[in-house]
């Protein structure tokens, strides 16, 4: 498989769970402007620091800063800590717990494991396709014959001890 053609899945890979997480986020907001929850200072402020978060994320991508560099480490860290109270709460309880280190890093490694699983299983039937598709099955056209053990019959000779007499 073509390096170009694995930095086009991942590529692809990405794009379909940022899609799927700005979905969730949209729909997580839609129910909680439904409910009225936007009262609530506190959760207001944490659509507006997430906001935030967005806008530097993208400056960040425009000003062609790597997405894994220093300054984009933080800010996931940032979203991280952000999500922590909602985690660390429950959902219809008030803005009233401290984001736990433990709670934020089981969190963290359950999105980067269940995205590294996502990625292998997306890379395994890339390849499991490609090889299909380029080496067709080939059969043997000759039998193969193996004796099981003694010595093989004299019958089943198929060469000759010395070369064919020369014509002159």
């Amino acid at each position: 498989m073509s390096p170009m053609r694995i930095a086009r899945m991942i590529r692809t890979s990405l794009a379909i769970a940022g899609a799927a997480l700005v979905g969730f986020h949209g729909w997580l907001f839609a129910v909680q402007v439904a409910a009225g929850r936007l009262e609530d200072p506190w959760l207001v402020f944490r659509w507006i620091a997430a906001a935030a978060l967005i806008v530097a994320l993208v400056a960040l991508r425009r000003d062609d800063e790597p997405i894994w560099g220093r300054k984009s480490i933080a800010i996931w860290a940032l979203a991280a800590v952000l999500h922590g109270p909602v985690i660390a709460s429950d959902f219809q309880a008030d803005f009233n717990s401290i984001a736990l280190p433990e709670t934020v890093v089981t969190t963290v490694l359950q999105l980067v494991s269940s995205a590294a699983l996502a990625v292998s299983v997306w890379l395994l039937a890339g390849l499991l396709l490609q090889r299909r598709r380029s080496s067709p099955l080939r059969y043997a056209t000759a039998p193969a014959c193996f004796g099981a053990g003694g010595r093989e019959r004299r019958s089943a000779r198929h060469f000759s001890s010395r070369p064919p007499p020369l014509r002159s």
